[in-house]
């Protein structure tokens, strides 16, 4: 039987929802957008932002999966009861990850990776793991609660704070940086627990037998979306790992700042709808599914392509008189790696269909893909560079490779996306 087409009070919501956490994110990112040529100005030099950028990467390959994405099946829980056997679930699984988030900057360091030389790595890699799975967990309950003014209330005040947090943190040298966003996290993480509480309180812990049985109901996400996650997000940071490891860190801190102010306001769209596509996508009748993909997928194009457009009305010459000479090339870079950032903004913002249909395993299948032509491609520019450090030059010519790779693969996926709306089941 097709679902009812949603009515307007319906419609209403979701578009007051969405807008509701676009707003909190717009307002933490401009904050972040503010920042950061203050940063770059008076604070921290290139070399920090390639720690940063390289700390970003090793954490966000653990994050992704630290829950085994139970955080994502928790929106879905019918009773509350099977929501509290669900976060249970996906904290045995968010303290394994944080052990081994522990233990990875001492195999680094063994196996020679300059990532591995990051001050006290040892202490922010477990500290941030632990704080990104936490944030999954909180924002799946007041998700599933649609507690959606609050979710938005936290992450702004998270957001902002760890922006200050990096201000005042200077006198430690380079890792500021990460100290303030690990800071801003454990910020939000707190407040969402808080939240949270009373319900968490009122289920009491969950048994052995709730736990299995909610399990066989959600082991898909672990079995499929997890290790797509870790798929994609291995495929996106192993870019910047890659050049960690063969460029000057003065140019990976160009590039990590690049990709700070072209991801703020992608984070802003992926996030906020994120968010509300997949608890409202119940809403959409079959027959409807693949026309409001379509629209949304259409949608995200134009505005990601908008705003990456205004990059060319940029003169570089701002930004070497604002930021000073050791950021030339900045804008130039952020040129170079941007145009795969309009389909990765819309097929990244709309592949919550893939599990909302069943799915999963198209969406693993595709990140499988996608590791595969990255890796290729890191294999045969570092056969071709050999063991020398790579030129800025072959850096720029290697990123323009990536960027070309980067919008076949995400124009791939959201091609896929269109044909998932015509198969799969409702989840």
């Amino acid at each position: 039987m097709s679902a009812p087409t949603p009515p307007s009070p319906v419609l209403r919501t979701r578009l007051r929802d969405i807008l509701g956490l676009a707003l909190s994110a717009g307002l933490t990112n401009a904050v972040a957008l503010l920042s950061l040529p203050l940063l770059q100005k008076f604070c921290y030099g290139p070399e920090a932002f390639a720690d940063m950028a390289a700390y970003s990467q090793v954490a966000g390959i653990l994050g992704a999966i630290a829950t085994f994405r139970m955080d994502l099946a928790l929106v879905k829980q019918p009773d509350l009861s099977s929501a509290r056997a669900t976060a249970d679930q996906g904290l045995r699984f968010l303290f394994a990850m944080t052990a081994l988030a522990a233990l990875l900057p001492w195999i680094l360091e063994w196996c020679a990776f300059n990532a591995g030389q990051i001050p006290m790595l040892w202490l922010w890699l477990p500290l941030g793991v632990m704080a990104l799975g936490a944030n999954g967990l909180l924002s799946g309950w007041l998700s599933r609660e649609e507690q959606f003014g609050n979710l938005a209330g936290i992450r702004a005040s998270g957001g902002i704070s760890g922006e200050m947090l990096r201000f005042l943190a200077v006198p430690i040298g380079n890792a500021g940086l990460i100290l303030g966003r690990i800071g801003g996290q454990w910020i939000s993480a707190l407040r969402g627990g808080r939240l949270v509480w009373n319900s968490w309180r009122e289920t009491g812990p969950s048994s052995p037998e709730q736990r299995r049985k909610v399990w066989k109901e959600n082991r898909d996400y672990a079995r499929f979306i997890t290790p797509a996650n870790m798929l994609a997000m291995a495929a996106n940071g192993l870019f910047i790992l890659f050049l960690f490891e063969v460029c000057p860190a003065g140019f990976v801190g160009k590039v990590g700042a690049g990709m700070a102010y072209l991801t703020v306001g992608a984070g802003l769209v992926i996030r906020s709808v994120n968010d509300v596509f997949f608890k409202h996508l119940d809403d959409i009748a079959p027959e409807q599914l693949r026309r409001q993909y379509c629209l949304w997928a259409l949608a995200l194009l134009i505005i990601a392509t908008a705003g990456i457009a205004l990059l060319w009305v940029m003169p570089e010459e701002w930004v070497v008189q604002w930021l000073g000479a050791s950021w030339s090339g900045l804008l130039h870079i952020m040129r170079v790696i941007s145009p795969w950032m309009a389909p990765w903004i819309a097929a990244s913002s709309l592949s919550v269909i893939f599990p909302h249909l069943g799915l999963q395993s198209w969406s693993l299948k595709l990140d499988v893909l996608h590791l595969i032509l990255i890796v290729t491609l890191i294999a045969v520019t570092h056969s071709n560079i050999g063991p020398a450090l790579m030129t800025d030059e072959e850096a720029l010519a290697f990123i323009r490779q990536y960027a070309g790779w980067q919008f076949g693969f995400y124009a791939l996926a959201l091609a896929v996306g269109v044909v998932a709306t015509g198969r799969g089941k409702r989840n």
